[in-house]
């Protein structure tokens, strides 16, 4: 459901957060769309968060160092 107000709300097309059964507005993780927690501190769930860090570590390491 978008904000009453879309697009003055100033979100993105689509990335209005969800009004709960309570009133609360439930936001979604930007990487899977899972809801994310009331008091999520991030914008991506746990489970991105982690493959994004452990993406970033295979990244890293420099493969030209094993010759």
């Amino acid at each position: 459901m978008p904000c009453e107000d879309y697009p003055c709300c100033g979100h993105e097309a689509g990335d209005c957060p969800r009004i709960d059964s309570r009133g609360r507005e439930r936001w979604r993780c930007v990487g899977c769309g899972k809801t994310l927690p009331l008091k999520a501190a991030s914008s991506f769930c746990t489970s991105c968060r982690k493959s994004m860090y452990q993406q970033m570590d295979r990244d890293d390491f420099d493969y030209g160092m094993n010759n």
